[in-house]
C-alpha cells in the first residue's frame, strides 16, 4: 500500500517534506510488517531551486 505522510523539515526551506511510503501488511497480523520511503519531497525547493534540492537530498540520504 502506498500513501504520503508528512517527515522530516526540508534542509533548505524548514517546511515539512514529503514522504512517499510503501507499506507491507501480513496476511496474518493487522498491523503493517515493513514500511519503505521511497521518495522525499518538497514542493517548494524542488521547483524553485532543482540542483541545489538534488544535491542536498543526495547528501543526506545517500550514505
Amino acid at each position: 500500500m502506498n500513501f504520503t505522510r508528512l517527515g522530516e523539515p526540508c534542509p533548505l526551506c524548514c517546511t515539512p517534506l514529503l514522504l512517499d511510503v510503501y507499506q507491507t501488511k501480513s496476511a496474518q497480523y493487522d498491523f503493517p510488517t515493513a514500511e519503505r520511503i521511497i521518495r522525499r519531497r518538497c514542493r517548494g525547493c524542488q521547483a524553485a531551486r532543482p540542483e541545489q534540492w538534488t544535491e542536498v537530498m543526495r547528501v543526506l540520504y545517500e550514505s
